[in-house]
């Protein structure tokens, strides 16, 4: 979870820096999905949890780029933060 949650921040401020959805995609998944290679969770299980990850992920930084101010942007980033770190 704590990685999870470094992961996240590191995304956000990549986020900020890059106002594309790809890249902090791919930052916030890439190394959940290597550390989750070494658990003990059959392959192919973990490929169709990452593919969804990577697909509720892109959506979430895709809804912070196109909301990039107020408080829209900021509930996103409350509602989504919390949905990527508890369900996801």
């Amino acid at each position: 979870m704590l990685f999870k949650i470094l992961f996240l921040i590191a995304a956000l401020k990549l986020h900020d820096i890059k106002t594309e959805p790809l890249s902090p995609t791919l930052l916030y998944c890439l190394p959940i999905f290597f550390f989750s290679l070494f658990s003990d969770i059959p392959f192919l299980a973990l490929f169709i949890a990452s593919i969804i990850m990577l697909c509720v992920t892109y959506v979430y930084f895709g809804l912070l780029t196109k909301f990039n101010q107020g408080i829209e942007y900021f509930a996103i980033m409350g509602v989504g933060g919390a949905i990527l770190l508890l369900f996801i």
